[in-house]
């Protein structure tokens, strides 16, 4: 039965990469149900449009031909009068896990960010609407933004992911080996694509482009 909590885009092409193509199938049908059943702006029915054809391509097994679908990004809505209701994932309480995330674990932060304080084994998947945080070694995998917030990051003491994202964007671990091991954050770059960042102590390090850095 699928997972509706962990039913995102990223999750159903990083299904799709590792070969999980009905779980990458049984996610898009889901995403496509529940957006036609909410209606939504012509940049919504745009990116369920992307996913139908996204599902028709994996549907028919060219799904390694086809690239998946990058949503077009919104412009920020400059309105007069007070600022919308709904509030950034930042604003909400975040969710605190003060255990170690095992391997088969999936911890999932609806509208808020994620603070893990202990390590991230591999295996285990960690994913928040806002920023994700882990206080410890990440070894399994962390997606921040989950729902299409571009401007969260994910930040931890020791990177050794399997697969560290934000929103669409994404670095896997082959990318990852000047910054291994090392505390840093992950963050996405004017072009849609993963920088990660050095944290040190002492003086901050400009951003750098990781490999070839990743898109879906």
């Amino acid at each position: 039965m699928l997972d509706t909590m962990f039913a995102t885009e990223t999750m159903a092409e990083l299904s799709a990469r590792q070969g999980r193509i009905n779980d990458a199938i049984a996610i898009y049908r889901h995403l496509i149900a529940g957006a036609e059943r909410e209606g939504g702006q012509p940049a919504d029915l745009a990116r369920v449009a992307q996913w139908k054809e996204r599902l028709a391509a994996l549907g028919t097994g060219s799904a390694g031909e086809v690239s998946p679908p990058v949503p077009e990004r919104r412009p920020d809505p400059q309105p007069p009068g007070p600022p919308p209701v709904n509030q950034p994932a930042a604003q909400r309480p975040s969710l605190v896990v003060r255990e170690t995330v095992r391997s088969g674990q999936v911890i999932y932060a609806d509208g808020r960010d994620l603070i893990v304080v202990a390590s991230v084994n591999s295996g285990a998947q960690v994913m928040a609407d806002g920023n994700v945080h882990v206080y410890g070694a990440l070894k399994g995998r962390a997606v921040a933004g989950a729902h299409g917030q571009r401007d969260v990051q994910v930040f931890c003491l020791a990177l050794e992911a399997e697969l560290v994202g934000v929103d669409t964007g994404y670095l896997l671990s082959d990318d990852l080996s000047p910054h291994w091991g090392t505390p840093a954050r992950v963050a996405l770059g004017a072009d849609g694509r993963c920088l990660v960042t050095p944290l040190p102590v002492g003086r901050p390090t400009p951003a750098a482009p990781t490999g070839q850095g990743r898109r879906w």
